[in-house]
C-alpha cells in the first residue's frame, strides 16, 4: 500500500508513464489484469452495467462447488463485483438498484453451492443489504418526485411489497438487518402498515399452531413436519416484529409488541435481555429498571451477575455514580475478577478504593479459580503474593484451558517469572503429554522460554521456591518424552 507521500509523487507523473507502466504489467497476473480491466471499464459506464449484469446472470447459474479452501477467493471476486456495482452510486442510483437486487438473487444459489465455514461468502452478502437501502431510499424519493400525488399511494405499496419480498426470501439470515433498518426507506406510516400486515399473518399462524395442537392432543402423537413449519414460521414474523418495531423507535410501541410476542410472565432473563437492550438504547431508564427490579427473576449466579450488569449500565448512564458503585460493588462479591474491580477502582474515592483493595485482597484468598485468585493479587500490585500463592497452587494451573493460561501471560507483570515458569511449564506438558506432534513448534518455544527465565531466575534470591529447579525439571521431562524426536530437534535448533 502507498503512503500518502509517494501517492503525491504518483500523482505528478504524466500520464504517459502510468499508460506505459499499466500496459507493460498486463498479462503478468491474472488478479491484476481483472482489476486493470475493471478500471477500464469505469470509464464506460454503459459498457460496465452490460458487463456486470452478464456476470451477476451468470452468477445465479454456477454449479461449481466452491470448498472450503476455494471460498476466500470465491468471496474476493464478489467484494470486487460489489465495489463495481455501488461505484454507479450516486450518479446512475437506478442502474445500481438493478444491479443490487440481480445480485441479492443470486445470494441462495451461491451459498448453497459453497463451503461457508468461515463467513467470508455470507459476510458479502449481508453487506448488500446495507448497499441496498442506501440506494433504495434515494431511487424512492427520486420516483415520489416524478409522479403526480395522487398516484403516491401506489408507489408506496409498490416498495412496501418489494421490502416484504426482500424480507421473506432469507433462508441463509443475510437479510436479518433489512427490516431494522428500514427506516432509511420508509416512512412511519408505511413502516406502521407493514407492521399491521405482519401482525395479521401472525394471528394466522397462532389460529393454525392452536388448531395443530388440538389435532395433535386427538392422535397422541406429535405432527413433526407441521411442528417444525409452524414453528419457523412464527418465529419468523416474530423477528419481523421486533425489527420492524426497533426501526420505528417507538419506545411504548416496542415493548407492546414484545410483550404480545412473550406473554407469559414473569418474563425468563434471557427473554427479559432483548427488551432491555432496546429499552436502555433508547433512553427509557425508567422502564428498564422496573423490569429489572420487579420481572427478573432468577437464583442462578450467572443471572444475579447479569442483572447487576445491567443495573451498572443504567446507572453509568444516568452519572450516578454512588449507586453504580454499590452495584458494582455487588457483582464484586458474586464473581471477583480484575476487570470487575477494574470497574469499581475507576468511579470510586481514593478512601473507597484503599476498602476494595483490601477486600479483593480477601477474596482473592477464598478463590477455588488459581487464574482468579492470581491474577486479582496482580491487580492490586500484591505480585510476591500472586508469585506465592502460584506456587503453592502450581498443580492447578495444568486444569486451565490453554486460551487462558497465554492470556495470563500476555497481561503479567514484571517480577512475575515463577508464574511464567509454571504457566510455560504447563503448556509444555501439555502438548508433549497429548503427542500432539503438530504443536512441537509451539512446545519448543516454551521450552526455550523456560531456559531463558531460567537465567533470569538464578540471579535472584527467590530462586524456585517450592518448584523443582530447571534442571530437574528438564531431567523428568527427558526421562519422560525423550523418545518424541522431532520436539527435541525443535528445541534445540
Amino acid at each position: 500500500m502507498l503512503n500518502i507521500e509517494q501517492k503525491k509523487y504518483l500523482s505528478q507523473l504524466p500520464k504517459t508513464a502510468l499508460i506505459d507502466f499499466v500496459s507493460e504489467v498486463y498479462g503478468v497476473d491474472k488478479m491484476l489484469d481483472k482489476k486493470i480491466e475493471r478500471l477500464l471499464l469505469q470509464s464506460d459506464k454503459p459498457k460496465l452495467i452490460k458487463k456486470l449484469t452478464t456476470t451477476l446472470k451468470g452468477l445465479r447459474r454456477r454449479r461449481k462447488f466452491v470448498d472450503y479452501w476455494e471460498s476466500s477467493e470465491f468471496a474476493t471476486e464478489l467484494q470486487h463485483l460489489a465495489s463495481d456495482v455501488m461505484s454507479l452510486y450516486p450518479e446512475q442510483p437506478q442502474q445500481c438498484l438493478a444491479l443490487l437486487e440481480l445480485f441479492i438473487e443470486s445470494t441462495n444459489s451461491s451459498l448453497q453451492r459453497a463451503d461457508d465455514s468461515n463467513g467470508y461468502i455470507g459476510d458479502i452478502y449481508r453487506g448488500l443489504i446495507s448497499s441496498w437501502l442506501t440506494v433504495a431510499s434515494t431511487c424512492y424519493e427520486q420516483e415520489k418526485q416524478d409522479i403526480p400525488m395522487d398516484e403516491r399511494d401506489i408507489l408506496s405499496q409498490a416498495w412496501v411489497q418489494k421490502v416484504k419480498a426482500l424480507a421473506d426470501d432469507n433462508d441463509y439470515g443475510t437479510k436479518d438487518s433489512l427490516l431494522e433498518g428500514i427506516d432509511q426507506l420508509l416512512s412511519e406510516p408505511e413502516i406502521r402498515g407493514l407492521i399491521a400486515d405482519y401482525q395479521q399473518k401472525y394471528e394466522t399462524v397462532l389460529a393454525k399452531k392452536a388448531d395443530k395442537d388440538k389435532l395433535t392432543d386427538g392422535q397422541k402423537k406429535p405432527l413433526y413436519d407441521a411442528d417444525y413449519t409452524i414453528a419457523y414460521e412464527k418465529m419468523s414474523i416474530e423477528l419481523a416484529l421486533k425489527d420492524l418495531a426497533k426501526a420505528l423507535g417507538d419506545v411504548s410501541f416496542f415493548e407492546a409488541i414484545y410483550l404480545e410476542i412473550y406473554p407469559e410472565r414473569p418474563l425468563h432473563p434471557r427473554r427479559l435481555e432483548g427488551l432491555l437492550e432496546f429499552l436502555v438504547g433508547h433512553n427509557a431508564y425508567d422502564r428498564a429498571l422496573s423490569y429489572l427490579n420487579e420481572e427478573w427473576q432468577s437464583d442462578g449466579l450467572l443471572d444475579k451477575v447479569k442483572r447487576l450488569e445491567w443495573l451498572n449500565k443504567i446507572y453509568e448512564k444516568q452519572n450516578n455514580t454512588e449507586v453504580q458503585l454499590k452495584i458494582l460493588g455487588k457483582a464484586f462479591e458474586l464473581q471477583s475478577s480484575p476487570a470487575r474491580l477494574k470497574a469499581i477502582m475507576a468511579v470510586a474515592k481514593p478512601a473507597e478504593q484503599a476498602h476494595w483493595r483490601k477486600r479483593a485482597y480477601e477474596l482473592a484468598g477464598q478463590q477455588e479459580d488459581i487464574n482468579m485468585a492470581t491474577t486479582l493479587l496482580l491487580e492490586i500490585g500484591e505480585i510476591k503474593l500472586a508469585n506465592k500463592v502460584a506456587v503453592a497452587r502450581h498443580t492447578q494451573f495444568a486444569n486451565l484451558h490453554y486460551k487462558t493460561l497465554t492470556g495470563m501471560l500476555k497481561e503479567l507483570p514484571a517480577g512475575t517469572d515463577l508464574i511464567q515458569v509454571i504457566i510455560y511449564r504447563s503448556l509444555l506438558n501439555d502438548i508433549l503429554d497429548s503427542a500432539r506432534s503438530k504443536a512441537y513448534g509451539h512446545a519448543a518455544r516454551y521450552f526455550n522460554r523456560l531456559t531463558k527465565l531460567d537465567a533470569v531466575i538464578s540471579k535472584t534470591s527467590i530462586l524456585y521456591s517450592e518448584l523443582v529447579t530447571h534442571q530437574e525439571y528438564v531431567i523428568a521431562l527427558k526421562d519422560k518424552h525423550g523418545k518424541k524426536r522431532s520436539f527435541w530437534e525443535k528445541a534445540e535448533d
